[in-house]
């Protein structure tokens, strides 16, 4: 009997170089089992798609996608566009208490105004830069900083897709549309997701809003924002280009 020994094994085919290897292993000489296809590895050196065993694994890597989002809602479409003066709305039932109105002083960028208590006005503002500011939830009348003269101050409004956003959209809609929001100027409606999932009629309603208004768009729901504000350096492709969109100046 022999004594058990370490051993290795290789062997070479003409046709095709194949090495076949055994791995250190303690074996019986005289074991039949020696030469099965259980010891062998192998190994193809034209076959580059094998990994090695004994590398460490890295993550695959995917090109940058831009960390852009997909909005179910508009699809493609950033901005959806209304009538751009209330005379050219359709019809509406005024409602039966006027929007509240305030005077913020003189004072000539962009005014945010909340719909409804929690719309998000503030994080818009925000992402606006520092040429808007959030004034409330009144309709904002100003001056001019050089004149003094009345200001048609462009405004835009936010409220959340929920019951009671949809709802203070509205009675805003058909406020706008009655002529009785005047002195500045609705530049925008922004409807911004509130929560997760939304039923059909929500999705309804949503798009029925914005396209009452001279500019209207949609903003998915993010749940990062749930744990700290959104930082404007670190936005979602679509969320930038909606924001730049409504920087831009109305004609």
């Amino acid at each position: 009997m022999f004594p058990h020994k370490t051993m290795f094994y290789m062997f070479s085919q003409c046709n095709r170089v194949t090495t076949l290897t055994l791995f250190s292993m303690r074996v019986s000489v005289n074991s039949e089992s020696l030469l099965t296809v259980d010891y062998f590895t192998e190994v193809n050196p034209h076959m580059s798609g094998i990994p090695n065993p004994f590398a460490p694994t890295r993550p695959n890597k995917t090109p940058d996608s831009g960390h852009d989002i997909r909005d179910d809602l508009l699809g493609h479409e950033l901005i959806v566009t209304g009538p751009t003066a209330p005379g050219l709305s359709p019809t509406l039932e005024a409602p039966s208490s006027p929007w509240p109105h305030t005077d913020i002083g003189p004072f000539e960028g962009l005014a945010v105004i909340g719909l409804h208590g929690g719309a998000g006005a503030t994080s818009i503002s925000t992402l606006l830069g520092e040429s808007a500011r959030d004034v409330g939830r009144a309709w904002p009348l100003s001056q001019s900083t050089r004149t003094q003269a009345p200001w048609p101050l462009p405004v835009i409004a936010v409220a959340r897709t929920d019951r009671t956003g949809l709802s203070a959209a509205d009675r805003f809609v058909r406020s706008w549309a009655n002529g009785q929001l005047t002195g500045s100027q609705l530049s925008a409606l922004v409807l911004i997701e509130a929560g997760p999932r939304t039923s059909d009629a929500r999705k309804k309603a949503t798009r029925r809003l914005l396209r009452m208004v001279p500019r209207g768009t949609h903003i998915p729901w993010m749940d990062p924002w749930l744990d700290a504000p959104p930082d404007p350096a670190r936005l979602p492709g679509r969320i930038k280009r909606i924001i730049k969109l409504l920087n831009t100046p109305t004609t």
